[in-house]
């Protein structure tokens, strides 16, 4: 559900001269007109700027004082980056506060699918990273293990990732270890493979769901211990991809990119196996692949959690599924941390229950080919060890813009954090290899970035007064609904007085920062990557088994052996991102996040406000779109009927069913970014919690933020450069700069299919479109795009 998403990807060296570029790209659109001043505070490093910009006087400016402190000439700095103030806000606001940004970035000439204003703030935490990891010495035990870890597991990254170890007869010997051999290279199968266990395997081992995935999280029908929740696996592609006649292209393409991957493998084991044959056991591995995505619920079924809520024990569960092996399955997963008495009480949650019986009657009935299963599963390892085996398997998983999968799959029971799209535009070698590790290992990175901040309690301080006052507003906001009535006014109010607001880092975990006990023995699933480093610094692929199996032990199985913990961070604090977790009813914000374009603490509180405050409005919102609303004031299901839960009323649930469709229904027919090819506009069924979110967080923020003016007692100072420009329209500037976003057609067409979130134009003049503070700060005229008539607009969570 996070709002800014930034991407992974396992970089390749062809690559490297693009991402490079693309990186600069930034610094110099930015930093070529402010001069760092030398800081030790975060990011939040003031800057001076002596690049002034004239715009058009705006009908409703007044003149006011030009502040010229450098933490408002840095602001200026970002802001004018995009501004085209040739374009009327009044028509078209993304334009107009992103046009410079988007002119600049050629993409072709970069080899990038995607630059977008925030993607420079993660580089930027990794630089820092990285800066404090080069003074770490690994054999140093008066440094934390934790920090270590990640100094080894980084360097001996940076040291291999270009030119990686090739580790093709290790990977070769455990498939046929699994498998007994490689089908598609006609090597035969061994005699009565369990595929549940090899599933297990795989997934503990790799962080590969194969057949399902499974994970651990707050049972969110007992908030008071966690559950072990198995769902269908995420596809290679977009569902619609393999479902939808129209793109039968793609899926004929998606049939290259597993021919070049099994060709290369079979080159990289000097197989003499012919290309047809390999050819046709390609076709069937992608005709097996249509059959999961078939059987799999498409995105808007699982935006309803009650039918998702489906417990079993282990023997229940094999009763139902009785060609589904979960006691092999599970005991490979929780392999090494507890015993099968202990595993047979578990509760498992089969969250898609139509997938798992297709799945059983797979192996019931003998549907598919026991040589087509395998030679899918073995290709979903290769795809994700690709960089491993030789130059031919990295440059294939480049060409398939391959996303591995535990970033494809996301964390919790909403998915947090799923990544839809590969990205390139960070380093090839240290920035690439920071988000790895922050993939695999969040809290170690984490640690080490929020350590290194000298004023980071100031900083949380500030974000927690802020954050109170959105909070405020958005209970302002709700109380002058029509349509809802006073009992479930007043149980939206106890859901958000109960928020469980995680700032910056976990407290309980990181403590205070000197005694680290805590933390270190918290990361014992990785402490071998310190005596692997020490033994081969350049023996990556080991470590790269560790931070894998690491994940998936600590990050997702532990935690059905541990009590329920409401305030679990989830992700790290050094991703430039934030999140809400229905099933704890909590808010995040990570620490890396409060760096523009969202925040800077010297930055004036408008462009805050809209930056980080639009973030934390929008999170907070996540507890009331079409799936929050489900969850009730400790993160549980409430008032469940049999199809359905929700803490309003039947004639309140009727009136946010028809907020939601009205948002439903604009996204749907009037965002339309793409003008060629198959696809052109946000799926707004799916999309709809994001674009909920985006309207009530940024009413709250800015209502949050007239209240701030209000108790200051005068208005803020104008920005040097942007005179013309009062403070309330510099904090709509703001938000549409932020969300400046250059794409590829292909890279767009992906994120129509698959993503939660509507393109960045469409989040920035839909959302406009829709607050009518806007067209009053800006004197639009009513019956302009970003002003319509009221009857044109959706009111999202307030009643004028």
């Amino acid at each position: 559900m996070s709002a800014k998403l930034i991407g992974f990807t396992t970089v390749l060296v062809v690559a490297a001269i693009g991402i490079a570029i693309g990186s600069l790209v930034i610094n110099i659109l930015i930093l070529n007109k402010v001069n760092t001043i030398n800081n030790n505070n975060n990011n939040n490093n003031i800057v001076n700027n002596s690049y002034h910009y004239q715009p058009s006087p705006q009908v409703n400016s007044t003149p006011g004082t030009v502040q010229n402190s450098d933490g408002y000439k840095a602001a200026a700095a970002y802001l004018l980056n995009g501004l085209d103030d040739t374009v009327d806000p009044c028509i078209d606001f993304y334009a107009f506060t992103c046009n410079k940004f988007l002119a600049s970035v050629d993409l072709d000439k970069l080899h990038l699918q995607r630059l977008g204003t925030y993607d420079q703030a993660q580089t930027d935490v990794y630089t820092g990273i990285a800066d404090t990891l080069s003074k770490i010495d690994v054999n140093d035990k008066t440094v934390s293990l934790t920090e270590r870890i990640t100094k080894a597991a980084f360097d001996s990254c940076s040291r291999n990732l270009a030119n990686p170890p090739d580790k093709t007869q290790v990977i070769y010997a455990e498939i046929k270890n699994l498998f007994g051999g490689v089908p598609f290279l006609q090597e035969p199968l061994k005699q009565g493979i369990n595929y549940m266990k090899v599933s297990g395997t795989i997934e503990q081992k790799h962080a590969v769901g194969t057949l399902l995935a499974t994970f651990a999280s707050v049972d969110y029908k007992n908030v008071a211990q966690n559950a072990l929740y198995v769902s269908q696996p995420a596809v290679a592609m977009a569902r619609d991809y393999y479902l939808k006649s129209q793109f039968v292209q793609e899926v004929n393409g998606r049939v290259q990119e597993v021919f070049e991957m099994m060709q290369a493998f079979a080159q990289a084991l000097n197989s003499k196996t012919p290309d047809d044959v390999i050819m046709a056991a390609a076709q069937e591995t992608v005709s097996f692949e249509v059959q999961v995505a078939m059987a799999s619920w498409p995105d808007d079924m699982l935006r309803n959690y009650q039918q998702q809520y489906n417990p079993y024990k282990i023997n229940e569960a094999a009763a139902a599924y009785g060609s589904l092996d979960w006691k092999a399955y599970i005991g490979e997963l929780f392999d090494g941390l507890s015993n099968p008495q202990d595993q047979a009480k578990y509760e498992l949650i089969l969250t898609q229950p139509s997938y798992f019986a297709w799945l059983n009657s797979v192996f019931n009935g003998n549907t598919v080919n026991s040589t087509v299963v395998a030679n899918y599963m073995i290709t979903q390892m290769l795809f994700d060890e690709a960089d491993f085996i030789n130059p031919q398997t990295k440059t294939v998983a480049q060409k398939a813009n391959y996303i591995h999968y535990a970033l494809r799959r996301g964390r919790g029971v909403t998915r947090v954090g799923k990544r839809d799209v590969r990205m390139l535009d960070l380093d090839p070698i240290s920035h690439a290899c920071m988000d790895i590790l922050t993939a695999y290992m969040p809290y170690g990175t984490g640690f080490v970035y929020v350590k290194a901040q000298a004023n980071r309690t100031i900083y949380q301080a500030d974000i927690q007064k802020q954050t109170a006052l959105i909070i405020e507003n958005f209970q302002g906001m709700i109380g002058t609904l029509t349509w809802m009535d006073d009992f479930s006014k007043q149980q939206a109010k106890k859901k958000s007085d109960n928020l469980v607001k995680n700032f910056g880092w976990p407290g309980k975990l990181f403590g205070d920062f000197k005694n680290t006990a805590v933390l270190d023995k918290y990361h014992q699933d990785y402490a071998s990557i310190v005596d692997i480093y020490t033994k081969d610094k350049n023996n990556l692929y080991d470590i790269m088994s560790v931070l894998k199996r690491g994940l998936e032990v600590r990050e997702l199985f532990r935690l059905l052996l541990e009590p329920a913990d409401r305030s679990n961070f989830l992700q790290s604090p050094a991703m430039v991102n934030a999140w809400y977790q229905p099933e704890r009813n909590s808010i995040t914000f990570p620490y890396a996040a409060w760096n523009p374009p969202y925040y800077n603490y010297y930055f004036p509180q408008a462009y805050n406000f809209a930056g980080q405050g639009g973030t934390g409005g929008h999170e907070l919102t996540h507890g009331y779109d079409d799936e929050g609303v489900q969850f009730g004031y400790n993160g549980a299901l409430t008032d469940c009927s049999w199809n359905k839960c929700g803490w309003m009323d039947y004639n309140s649930s009727l009136g946010f069913i028809d907020m939601a469709q009205c948002v439903v229904t604009q996204f749907s027919t009037q965002c339309c970014p793409e003008k060629k090819g198959n696809v052109h506009c946000a799926n707004g069924a799916t999309t709809q919690g994001e674009n909920i979110a985006d309207l009530g967080g940024q009413q709250a923020a800015y209502r949050a933020y007239r209240q701030y003016i209000s108790q200051l007692g005068h208005e803020e100072d104008r920005l040097p450069g942007l005179e013309n420009y009062t403070p309330n329209q510099i904090f709509w500037i703001t938000y549409g700069y932020s969300w400046c976003m250059k794409q590829s057609d292909s890279n767009l067409v992906r994120q129509l299919l698959t993503n939660p979130h509507s393109p960045a134009s469409c989040r920035t003049n839909q959302v406009m479109q829709d607050i009518p503070e806007f067209g009053k700060d800006f004197g639009c005229c009513r019956g302009t795009p970003m002003y319509p008539n009221p009857d044109n607009r959706c009111k999202v969570w307030v009643g004028v």
